[in-house]
């Protein structure tokens, strides 16, 4: 008994894991009791459980096990996180359940297994228990089995898939165990009920007894119904309507929702691959001239095609072999087995054969001529299995043409094919039209003479008849005669059609009786929603089962399109609440007792240390371990959150922010804190702090209880500020979270802010409503129409500028699974965010009961004024409920009919209140759009304007609730046009034009536009002039959508007469048919003119909701701007007086957005077009200009003023973009560079006013994008700002002015650093006017933006502006002495070492303009930013011994991120070297990474960065100190070691001490090396250089090294990646130091080097990152910014000898490979000259090693990529390129492959497919062939240019015979001919000498006999200058040599003279170039300099030999005695 008493004090859970069985059975018990009571079935007391359930089912006691099988199906029933389950679960039971002794237990289970079943687990159910189908117990085996034929038997086959169990079937039957077999025949048996035949052809594979056996048991099944007997949870509704319909209604049930599908037995069958099966001579014997080989083809193929599935593939050669048989051979045996093989393949590719059907069924049609019957029979056979991969619409023209032709049979045939195909087709299929078409052809075969082709027809009309009903098919063939309407009648009456028609039952009375009553049956208003946000998308697959899954969808929505309601049923928290003695208690678990005590304590520095170690505390533990609660209740103990220290208080609030990112924090967390955290979002300190700790807190408790709480707790404030901060707060949070609030509620938050006496409170409000705004659209409006005017003006402002701006998508809340409240199912969460039907959040009235018939009659009465008071009560019914829902009865006929009142003002006022209606519906409008459009249109037509204008307005606002195809349908518009007044044309076509001109291709309904079309060609000519006009405006927006050939074909039905005027009108618009459809640009503009609300719900779907709401609000703008533009039209274009101008005006807006700028950039950069850059503009520039701006969509009024002769005009286009500048600025960016490069033409016009109006308009414009915060192009800059410059020397000051303004105003949008350049090259001009203002905006610039204005660096430019100052203008010199003051007040005194050596006079100028300068503003002298070098300082006048001086020490580049809110400086001196050189510490490494986190690298934020156009904050640096350079010099290991040539800059060459005992672990080493690499691609310097040291240390190691051997290709990528982040983002950024992108590129390139180095690592490289690394190399190579730099020329040496490198050592077929491709690339893309050069240049490396390496080549692969090459760029087409050397470089690699190859080479097209026809092949035939002379070394003439750049030995061994070869003579010809030109006469000197040399026998006499004699001895003399200064050059080269003995290294150019007195800076320069080769960083050369001055310091007078010291150096370093490797390689 006390044992009983004491497990019964456990918690249940612990009860039900308990050792005694009988604890065990009291924790089932009680569960099964507990389960059931739970409300909420995602309550956190489930989770608890979810873990213990396989325990549940597997426990071992059998008693307690029958109990636990009891709670467990509670559970199942009840838990939403059951489905977790399901699988564990279902694994226990059957192991340890279906076989139990026990018989309930068997029972228990398999109801737990369906109750898993019913809530959508089935699959993973299925799955567990064939799993028990391979058990070795035959009793599991068999109860398996048993289980699956009981879930088949009650859920039928869509839930229990038998199309696993069929391949499993073969095996239990044969099983030897007889109970097995029995179950697995009887669920065999079970499955042939539910699918029946389908499962026959299955059973081949069966023993004869047991298919006997089977088909017995088959045949006493009969036709026994199958019915469903158990439902899913989302088949619930279906549940609940069978058991409320009776037995006679069954039936009916059964075809709404049938319960035995029909399956087909395809979907079983396995496909068969027939294409690997045909011979391969197949194509060749189908197609050859004897008919017996085509004969032989198809019986091959006719078995194969008979297989019952194919499998996909490439089909195409095959269906053209066949087609070209059936439709062309005479053989008719052939071409009837070729019918039969068609036949087989549509019927084995079923759907997959669709691409070929229609061009089978023309073929097919046509060959019915055909009259032998066997021949006949097969192709129908074929047509009607090709007929099942089409249908009957798709195929109507073909058809329509084969019932037209000539040929009697061909009419017969295709009739009874139509027969034939109508059986397999329903209601649906048939709409109006089709039906039309079918039906006037068969009508009219009806009466054909041939009775064949009359029965015929009248079989299909019949078909048609029953599958379409006598009501739809007597409409068109009501005209019959009676006799074949008999006809008709019978052939309907045989008909069996195919498929099952429902349509007729679709028309019941008993529905539409039920339908009011589920809308008001839920009293739960929370069910209403998730419905609709299920129909949203948001959830597909889930249901409503009832009010718990009503629940559970309205949480999944959270966030989403369910948001509101999500706001509104938040579960109850379950977590427990603690009092502050418990709170301390667990706190005290996990901190110290001094924190916890300390927290509290009155003295605030004793709090900030506590509160400090509370946050260092919870960061270092587990989620898992962290108390939250009690945390949190601990840091809120008083003084808490109302810390009146501003330091501890924000401590407090980082620490909470922690808790709430990094733990379960949940609402009772949330609910101790928010108060005071609201109280302190009017801190001024720590204000936005709390505003983050806010957010994330409702990212951790959901923001649909945060937010509400907070505006709450808010408004309970007196504080106004802290109202205020709250409703911005909140505004934020929407943005963040995206829309997931309840509106209702913040609305009346608003409201109540915008009652608010504070106008800051206020502000805020409308601020909030634009936010939600942007959700909501135009509904919002409604909620605040009882506002006061002024306000509802402001609203209405802030919703303006909101119009056309897109929602952003949620950043935040993304991931609700973190928080215990948010513990949903895994299947339920999702990755991104939901869709948000804003339309689902509105509440909705159903106004049905008001809308009485009596309300109806009284509309439709006789007397005026009772209509008239119906209207009215309609119209207040509607404002009453504001929004309404769908069922509104007879309401839209009524209103329909009223809009046609002949009282005018009840047509007035019904058409008001449709508008109203369309509010107030909603997307509700779109059922009733067919009954109440009609009204609007007959409305047009009235003769009154005010009735025309208002049916204009409502018929908008409804095509804004429903979309344009919804309204444009069923021929309403058609049958309008039809019978229409010239009013209601005109006016029609007119608004039909202005819709569809914007409307996306799928938005609108073609068939109703083709069906407008003929009256839009009658209105063409029609008598009225508006409709011609409205009619010639609609042209060009109906050929947008149905094409120039679609609206030609509707010519055929214009008369004659006419045709002539309706094709000039269709070639008039044809020229302006937009190249693509405009919808894809607005879309990727982002939405930018706001139109277009189903073209932007269309492209982005996360937001089609919002979008359509704000569509509403954009049509609104734009009606409203409709007028204005027109007014613009009129005052700028004029309103013509005749009728021609009034129809030629362009009323298209006068810049349109699209996104072709970016095109336009592309284009220029690769030089497809002409580059903005001229002295004066050109015609071909205009022309150019032109163009572009057609293409763009310019108004074409506006191009006509803009390039008008007459400067008014051009007055006139600047005032109307003035004017449109405001209303349209997105065009305005999206054409700006269009507009200023019209305006810089404008700038050389002549006369001033055009000039200053483009400057006022050019001011307003840079104002406008500045305030939108665009980004100037570079393409705007470079052809803009030129122009502009050349404005500052402009004699007017009204232009000089603004020009100044406006280079002031392009520095807000554009980099300064970018435009000082400009500013540069206007000192250049002549005009001193504008070199005195370029001078005075470079000071501007120095003194707003500081010295990184001054490019390409501040030496250079301050230089140039130092030249000035001797300007003989007086305004210039001021100017540049005033730039350069301001250079003083920045720099300081060093100042006068960047401006260089001046002369005496300047100097004293600049430097008195500095002392005057100086009086007034304080020199703000900076420390130096970087160590200077020692200066060397020669010997002078005074006769001192040169010597190297050491500057005093200086900081040392230690860089450090400077941390937002730090100070004080950072405590200690570094202790060692490595730290002194810029080591970080590892706590440095970015702090907010989270050290626990798995590695993981970022390539998209990688390529972000790469792509960033510097918009992103970069990290801001600062310079702290080193030590003295005693410490530097005396520091031993200064140089480095022989071990580390190229260590990374900055840091010491020391490695660390490894042990040679500890050895790595190979996977901890490999995670260590992906850590470390990942690091290498960061954007962070310091992280990047520590990790590539880190690699140096391990690739120094030689066994260390090979563990990198597999991670070579991603250190490769990444080290390309911050290559081009270096190359594109940090080189451009004026901010960013520029040494830093040199350490940088040294560190990379060493980092490479060594992996070269070293052939097993080399070697790894593939093909594909070879090629990136090579492109980006060489990109550095070209970079020019580079060479401008210090110490770029070494860079680019070093990375010159790096791609050497990568071509000498890396595996040589990836590299060659690599090259080949790059070669191709570069040639396709139109790269730069230099690019290709020197990719051309490596692929002459490659040639030149090719025969020393041909063992490692991969043969097949190169001839592939020049196979590749020669096919892209084919030899034809080099002709007209500016140079062939890429193709000569091509032929050289082939001719070097052919001599080291020989024939052997032809054995290597493997990789080349149809290689016997390819140039490649060819060119290697004629070379092979060619015999190799002597004359050109086995290289063809062709290729002379290209072998000679490439094979330097060969020069030496040519020999030319007596008789020059051809090559020989041209080549002697050009340099001929470049010593007659002035220009080139001694480079052809030149090469005559070098040709002389090489061809010694060459006789060039035959050259000179025709020319002077006074040429002849001008070339003789020329020959023997060259010679002369060859041979001088060659004796100061062997002079050198032997100066230096033995010394042929690199450092041997070193000149060390033997006297004293030297200059020692020639010697160093010297020795910094060398070793730069080398790839030493200059930094070992400065401290070589000191130790020579240390040696000379400490020396007694004796110097120390400086060429000693340099032999030891070069010693100590191993240089390569190889000069050939820093010189000869040199790209």
């Amino acid at each position: 008994m006390e044992e009983d008493t004491e497990y019964l004090k456990l918690p249940l859970e612990d009860r039900c894991i308990h050792k005694l069985w009988k604890a065990r059975l009291s924790g089932y018990e009680e569960c099964t009791k507990h389960f059931p009571k739970i409300v909420d079935e995602r309550s956190p007391e489930f989770n608890k459980f979810a873990p213990l359930m396989k325990k549940f089912v597997t426990d071992s006691n059998a008693v307690a096990q029958e109990k636990a099988l009891e709670a467990v199906l509670a559970y199942v029933e009840n838990a939403h996180v059951a489905g977790r389950t399901a699988g564990d679960v279902t694994n226990g039971i059957v192991q340890k359940c279906l076989a139990a002794p026990k018989r309930g237990t068997q029972e228990k289970a398999l109801e737990v297994i369906l109750m898993y079943c019913e809530i959508e687990k089935y699959e993973v159910v299925q799955e567990e228990l064939m799993k028990g189908f391979t058990q070795k117990n035959p009793k599991v085996v068999a109860a398996s089995v048993r289980a699956v034929t009981t879930a088949l038997r009650e859920f039928g086959p869509k839930v229990m898939n038998p199309k696993p169990l069929i391949k499993q079937m073969h095996t239990l039957l044969e099983d030897r165990d007889k109970n097995v077999r029995e179950e697995s025949k009887k669920m065999v048996i079970e499955m042939y009920r539910w699918i029946r035949q389908a499962l026959k052809p299955q059973m081949s594979s069966l023993k004869p007894v047991q298919i006997q056996e089977l088909e017995a048991e088959f045949d006493k099944l009969g036709n026994e119904k199958v019915v469903q007997t158990r439902f899913l949870r989302s088949q619930q509704d279906l549940k609940a309507k069978m058991e409320a319909q009776g037995d006679e209604e069954e039936e009916e049930d059964e075809e709404v929702e049938p319960d035995a599908p029909e399956l087909d037995p395809f979907e079983f069958m396995e496909p068969v691959d027939i294409l690997s099966k045909l011979p391969k001579d197949f194509y060749e014997k189908a197609e050859a001239t004897k008919w017996k080989d085509r004969k032989e083809a198809v019986d091959l193929l006719l078995p194969l095609t008979q297989n019952p599935k194919l499998e996909s593939g490439d089909y195409h050669d095959l269906m053209k072999v066949l087609k070209k048989i059936i439709g062309k051979d005479s053989n008719v045996m052939i071409v009837a087995v070729a019918a039969q093989c068609l036949t087989g393949l549509a019927k084995g590719l079923k759907k997959k054969f669709s691409p070929f059907a229609l061009s089978f069924t023309e073929t097919i049609l046509e060959k019915f001529k055909e009259k032998k019957v066997n021949v006949v029979s097969a192709l129908r056979d074929a047509i009607d299995a090709v007929f099942q991969a089409t249908n009957i619409e798709a195929i109507q023209e073909t058809v329509s043409g084969a019932l037209a032709n000539k040929n009697p049979q061909v009419k017969a045939e295709t009739a009874a094919f139509l027969s034939r195909a109508f059986c397999y087709c329903t209601p649906t299929v048939f709409n109006k039209k089709l039906l039309k078409v079918y039906i006037t052809d068969l009508v009219k075969t009806l009466n054909e003479s041939d009775p064949t082709v009359r029965d015929n027809s009248a079989m299909a009309l019949g078909v048609m008849l029953k599958v379409v009903g006598e009501k739809q098919l007597m409409v068109f063939i009501g005209e019959v005669e009676n006799l074949k309407m008999q006809k008709i009648k019978e052939a309907a009456d045989k008909a069996e059609l195919k498929v099952k028609i429902s349509a007729p039952k679709a028309k019941k009375p008993a529905p539409k009786k039920e339908a009011p009553p589920p809308a008001a049956e839920p009293p739960p208003s929370t069910t209403a929603p998730p419905k609709k946000v299920i129909k949203a998308g948001v959830k597909p697959g889930a249901s409503s089962a009832g009010p718990a899954k009503g629940k559970k969808r309205l949480k999944g929505g959270g966030g989403g399109g369910g948001g509101g309601a999500g706001g509104g049923v938040l579960e109850e928290c379950t977590e427990a609440e603690l009092s502050i003695e418990d709170a301390v208690e667990k706190a005290s678990e996990v901190l110290p007792e001094d924190v916890v005590s300390g927290v509290t304590d009155a003295n605030w520095k004793t709090r900030l240390a506590a509160v400090e170690s509370f946050g260092n505390t919870i960061q270092t533990l587990d989620r898992s371990e962290i108390p939250c609660q009690a945390l949190v209740r601990v840091l809120a103990q008083k003084p808490g959150f109302k810390d009146n220290n501003f330091q501890v208080l924000k401590l407090r609030l980082e620490a909470l922010k922690n808790l709430a990112e990094n733990s379960d924090f949940t609402r009772r967390s949330g609910e101790v804190c928010i108060q005071d955290l609201v109280e302190k979002l009017g801190d001024p300190k720590n204000g936005s702090l709390c505003g983050e700790v806010l957010m994330t807190i409702a990212e951790a408790a959901k923001l649909q209880w945060v937010g509400p709480e907070v505006m709450t707790r808010a408004f309970e404030q007196k504080s106004p500020k802290i109202q205020e901060m709250a409703l911005k707060w909140l505004s934020d949070a929407i943005t963040d979270f995206g829309f997931v609030l309840q509106p209702k509620a913040l609305i009346g938050d608003i409201k109540k802010a915008l009652a608010h006496t504070n106008p800051g409170v206020r502000t805020a409000g409308i601020s909030l409503c634009g936010t939600i705004y942007l959700y909501m659209g135009a509904t919002l409006r409604v909620f605040f129409e009882d506002e006061k005017p002024a306000l509802l003006q402001q609203i209405d402002s802030e919703f303006e500028k909101m119009n056309g701006t897109s929602p952003p998508a949620p950043t935040r809340g993304l991931n609700r699974g973190s928080s215990t409240e948010n513990d949903d199912d895994a299947d339920d969460v999702d990755s991104g965010p939901a869709v948000i039907n804003v339309q689902d959040l509105v509440p909705r009235t159903n106004i049905s009961d008001q809308l009485t018939s009596t309300l109806f009659t009284e509309l439709a009465d006789k007397n005026w004024k009772v209509r008239n008071e119906a209207l009215q009560k309609v119209s207040n019914i509607i404002s009453e409920a504001k929004f309404i829902k769908g069922d509104i009865s007879e309401l839209p006929t009524a209103l329909c009919a009223r809009m046609m009142d002949t009282n005018k003002n009840l047509a007035l006022e019904a058409l008001r209140l449709t508008a109203s209606l369309s509010a107030a519906l909603g997307p509700n409008c779109k059922p009733h759009t067919r009954n109440i459009v009609p009204g609007m249109l007959a409305a047009l037509g009235d003769s009154k304007q005010n009735i025309r204008q208002q049916a204009l307005s409502t018929l908008n606002s409804w095509v804004e609730q429903t979309g344009l195809k919804e309204t444009v349908d069923g021929e309403v518009f058609a049958d309008a046009l039809k019978s229409g007044s010239p009013f209601l044309k005109s006016e029609l076509f007119l608004w039909m034009a202005e819709k569809l001109k914007d409307a996306p291709p799928k938005s609108v309904n073609k068939e109703e536009l083709h069906a407008c079309t003929q009256y839009l060609f009658m209105a063409l000519e029609d008598r009225n002039a508006d409709v011609r006009k409205g009619a010639n405006e609609a042209v060009l927006p109906f050929m947008i959508h149905l094409g120039y050939d679609g609206m030609v074909k509707h010519t055929n039905k214009v008369k004659p007469s006419s045709k002539n005027t309706v094709m000039q009108a269709l070639e008039k618009a044809k020229p302006n048919l937009p190249a693509k459809p405009q919808p894809k640009p607005k879309a990727a503009a982002g939405g930018g003119t706001g139109r277009g609300a189903a073209a932007a719900a269309a492209e982005r779907p996360q937001a089609s909701a919002p979008a359509a709401g704000r569509g509403a609000a954009a049509g609104v703008k734009k009606g409203l701007r409709a007028p204005s533009a027109t007014r613009t039209y009129e005052r700028y274009w004029g309103s013509g007086s005749s009728r021609k101008d009034q129809e030629e005006v362009d009323t298209s807006p006068l810049l349109q957005v699209n996104n072709l700028k970016q095109q336009r950039a592309s284009d220029e950069q690769r030089l497809r077009v002409l580059r903005w850059d001229f002295t004066t503009p050109r015609q071909e520039f205009i022309t150019q200009l032109k163009d572009q701006m057609t293409a763009a969509g310019l108004n074409r009024q506006l191009m006509s003023n803009m390039f008008h002769q007459d400067f008014k005009f051009h007055i006139k286009a600047i005032d109307a973009l003035n004017e449109d500048l405001n209303s349209n600025l997105p065009a305005c960016i999206a054409n700006l560079d269009l507009v200023l490069k019209w305006l810089t033409i404008r700038f050389f016009d002549t006369n001033p006013s055009v000039i200053m109006k483009a400057m006022d308009y050019l001011q307003q414009v840079f104002q406008c994008v500045s305030e939108e915060g665009y980004h100037l192009l570079d393409l705007e800059a470079y052809s803009f700002l030129p122009f502009l410059v050349t404005k500052f020397g402009d004699p007017k000051d009204a232009i000089r002015g603004p020009a100044r303004n406006i280079a002031k105003l392009i520095c807000n949008i554009y980099p300064a650093s970018k435009v000082s350049p400009y500013m540069m090259d206007g000192l250049k001009a002549k005009n001193a006017r504008q070199r005195a203002e370029c001078l005075e905006a470079m000071g501007n610039l120095i003194e707003v933006y500081g010295m990184s204005v001054c490019q390409p660096s501040p030496g250079v430019a301050l230089k140039e502006i130092a030249k000035q100052i001797a300007d003989r203008d007086n305004s210039v010199r001021n100017a540049a002495l005033n730039a350069l003051v301001q250079v003083y007040f920045r720099e300081g005194e060093k100042v006068f070492k960047l401006v260089g050596n001046l002369s005496d006079k300047d100097m004293s100028l600049l430097e008195e303009r500095i002392k005057r300068a100086a009086k007034n503003r304080p020199v703000i002298k900076k420390p130096p930013v970087e160590p200077e070098v020692p200066t060397v300082r020669g010997g002078g006048a005074s006769g001192r011994a040169n010597r190297v001086i050491p500057t005093p020490a200086q900081p040392a580049p230690v860089i450090t991120r400077e941390r937002e809110g730090a100070d004080g400086a950072t405590g200690g001196e570094q202790s060692s070297l490595l730290k002194r050189f810029g080591m970080r510490n590892q706590q440095q490494q970015q702090s907010s990474a989270n050290a626990n986190a798995p590695f993981k690298i970022d390539y998209g934020l990688i390529e972000k960065l790469l792509e960033d156009n510097d918009t992103t904050e970069r990290p801001q640096y600062k310079i702290e100190e080193i030590p003295d350079m005693n410490s530097l010099l005396n520091y031993k290991p200064v140089c480095p070691t022989p071990a580390s040539r190229l260590t990374r800059p900055g840091f010491t060459a020391t490695s660390r001490p490894v042990s040679s005992g500890a050895q790595i672990d190979t996977e901890g080493a490999a995670q260590a090396i992906n850590l470390v690499i990942s690091q290498v691609a960061t954007p962070d310097a310091n992280t990047v250089i520590t990790a590539l040291s880190q690699l140096d240390e391990v690739l120094q190691s030689e066994e260390r090294s090979t563990q990198l051997a597999p991670h070579i290709d991603q250190l490769l990528i990444l080290a390309t990646l911050q290559y081009r982040l270096v190359l594109n983002t940090k080189m451009a950024n004026p901010n960013v130091n520029k040494e830093e992108c040199i350490k940088i590129y040294r560190s990379l390139t060493n980092c490479l080097m060594m992996i070269f180095n070293n052939k097993q690592l080399g070697t790894q490289a593939t093909r594909d990152v070879l090629r990136d690394v090579v492109h980006v190399l060489i990109n550095i190579l070209l970079d020019p910014r580079l060479a401008q730099l210090e110490d770029g020329p070494q860079i680019i040496r070093a990375i010159n000898v790096l791609v050497v490198r990568i071509v000498e050592k890396a595996q040589f077929t990836h590299v060659f490979s690599a090259l080949l491709k790059l070669l191709h690339e570069s040639v396709g893309s139109g790269g730069g000259c230099k690019f290709t050069e020197l990719v051309m240049k490596c692929n002459w490396k490659v040639i030149r090693i090719l025969p020393t390496r041909s063992n490692d080549l991969d043969l097949d692969q190169i001839l592939l990529d020049v196979h590749n090459f020669l096919v892209a760029y084919p030899v034809n087409t080099w002709a007209e390129r500016p140079s062939d050397t890429p193709l000569r470089t091509i032929k050289t690699v082939i001719h070097t492959l052919c001599k080291v190859y020989g024939t052997n080479i032809l054995s290597h097209f493997s990789k080349i497919e149809n290689a016997q026809g390819s140039e490649l092949h060819k060119y290697l035939t004629k070379t092979l062939k060619k015999p190799k002379t002597e004359d050109d070394g086995g290289v063809g003439d062709s290729n002379r240019l290209a072998a000679a750049q490439v094979t330097s030995d060969s020069a030496e061994s040519v020999k030319s015979p007596k008789r020059l070869s051809k090559t020989a003579h041209n080549t002697l010809s050009e340099i001929f001919r470049k010593i007659g030109s002035k220009e080139n006469t001694k480079e052809g000197l030149i090469q005559l000498y070098e040709f002389k040399q090489k061809h010694p026998e060459a006789d060039i006499e035959p050259f000179l006999r025709k020319s002077s004699q006074f040429f002849q001895n001008y070339i003789e003399r020329g020959l023997k200058r060259v010679e002369m200064e060859r041979q001088a050059e060659g004796k100061v080269a062997a002079s050198q040599a032997s100066e230096n003995g033995s010394n042929s290294g690199p450092l041997a150019s070193i000149q060390v003279p033997d006297t004293a007195n030297f200059n020692m800076n020639e010697l160093v320069a010297q020795f910094k170039s060398i070793a730069a080769r080398a790839g030493f960083d200059n930094t070992y050369i400065d401290t070589a300099v000191k130790d020579i001055c240390s040696a000379e310091n400490k020396g007694s007078g004796e110097r120390l030999d400086i060429s000693e010291y340099i032999k030891t150096l070069s010693s100590d370093y191993g240089i390569e005695q190889n000069k050939e490797q820093f010189s000869s390689h040199d790209q």
